[in-house]
């Protein structure tokens, strides 16, 4: 039986990476998907789905209100648009000319980071709002904060990391950044798009929160805005502005109501415990290999089991950048984590992996410092490549 895979001509993919944007995402419970395509062929009014996605929103989040915007990057520069316009119709079409003097926006140094790899500070300045970096790369003093929120400052923005809720550990913590931002009437923007304690954030006194649709949540792709309902009315205003290109379509509405529903009925205890029999299984095989090691461990509200793989500094062993290429390079395609690859490192997410696909891995591993331990191949990405340039090289395949 043929495929989608087969009659699109595209290879097929083993995700050991988790919810990326570069794999897709997330893949959508049927459940979910049967609402997308029922939706698919209805006519609606797109206001009264944003208002039923609101509903929805604030029973996940205990917010006031949300609304539903093309993805978690649009949902960035939708908020910081909101922040500077409120709902004046007349603003909100003049951007990304700002009037009215309110056009700063600040952030930490150390959060300036790529949202799907573009430059969060670009998002930002896409509004026509001037970013204000404070701190330095690795700290950032209360005092910074505090003298960088004068009359021009429209909100802060803070990013909560998918290795910890700040991230390097010297930055201000979350509740320390609200404090004094609260002290000026300065409202907060969070970026969680990789976030799942989706309570904490509105509780703990965030203005405005971010989170992806289609990564954890497991809808199509969206973003979602959620807070408090002035601001989110602003947000939702965007559309007649900046936001238009922005915009998400009623199956992106559609996917998130039903997503929401569905995890908020959902029991992940076994789908933690189908992903710890492979995990337990993989390791015990990496464990069999000479310079290779393995644990499996969780991150702080993540719902999935990870396993994090790393490779000894050995002349006859491939290096973890040949072993994440290579990986990457046979059909079908396996695709890790490869943040802290110049580390030696690879991190295997078991969220999306099939029965089997495990040992599969394992096979292509061994295959691979078997063909490649002792070549000149097995060192050629070692200190010159970054992530960044092994993601510009994914996108000049589409030129050939």
């Amino acid at each position: 039986m043929s495929t989608l895979y087969d009659r699109m001509g595209i290879t097929k993919v083993i995700n050991a990476r988790g919810p990326a944007t570069t794999l897709g995402s997330s893949r959508v419970h049927e459940r979910v998907r049967t609402d997308i395509e029922e939706m698919l062929g209805l006519s609606v009014e797109m206001w009264e789905l944003q208002k039923k996605a609101s509903e929805a929103i604030s029973r996940l989040t205990g917010a006031e209100a949300g609304c539903v915007v093309g993805c978690s990057a649009a949902g960035i520069a939708i908020a910081v648009a909101a922040s500077m316009t409120g709902d004046d119709m007349a603003h909100i079409k003049e951007l990304p000319t700002v009037r009215g003097g309110k056009n700063k926006i600040v952030i930490q140094k150390g959060h300036i980071i790529g949202v799907g790899d573009a430059p969060i500070h670009q998002v930002i300045r896409m509004t026509g709002a001037e970013v204000v970096e404070i701190g330095e790369s690795i700290d950032c003093a209360t005092y910074h904060l505090e003298a960088s929120l004068t009359d021009e400052v429209a909100a802060a923005v803070y990013v909560t990391y998918l290795f910890g809720d700040s991230f390097p550990p010297n930055l201000l913590s979350l509740e320390s950044f609200i404090e004094i931002c609260k002290k000026k009437r300065i409202p907060v923007i969070v970026d969680a798009a990789y976030g799942t304690d989706y309570k904490s954030l509105i509780s703990q006194g965030a203005d405005i929160v971010i989170y992806s649709g289609q990564k954890w949540l497991g809808g199509a792709t969206a973003g979602l805005i959620c807070g408090s309902k002035d601001l989110v009315y602003a947000c939702y205003l965007q559309e007649n502005g900046i936001g238009r290109p922005m915009k998400v379509g009623k199956e992106g509405i559609a996917g998130v109501i039903s997503a929401i529903e569905y995890h908020l009925s959902a029991n992940p205890d076994h789908a933690l415990q189908v992903q710890l029999k492979q995990a337990t299984k993989f390791v015990e095989r990496i464990q069999a290999i000479d310079g290779l090691s393995a644990q499996i461990g969780r991150k702080p509200h993540s719902p999935s089991i990870q396993v994090e793989l790393r490779v000894a500094a050995d002349d006859n062993l491939p290096t973890a950048w040949a072993l994440n290429q290579g990986l990457a390079a046979g059909n079908p395609v396996i695709k890790v984590n490869d943040y802290f690859v110049q580390l030696g490192v690879l991190m295997f997410d078991f969220s999306f992996l099939d029965e089997g696909d495990e040992e599969l891995i394992v096979q292509r591993i061994r295959y691979f410092i078997k063909q490649l331990g002792q070549s000149e191949g097995g060192k050629s990405y070692s200190k010159a490549q970054t992530r960044l340039d092994a993601m510009y090289d994914t996108y000049k395949k589409w030129m050939n």
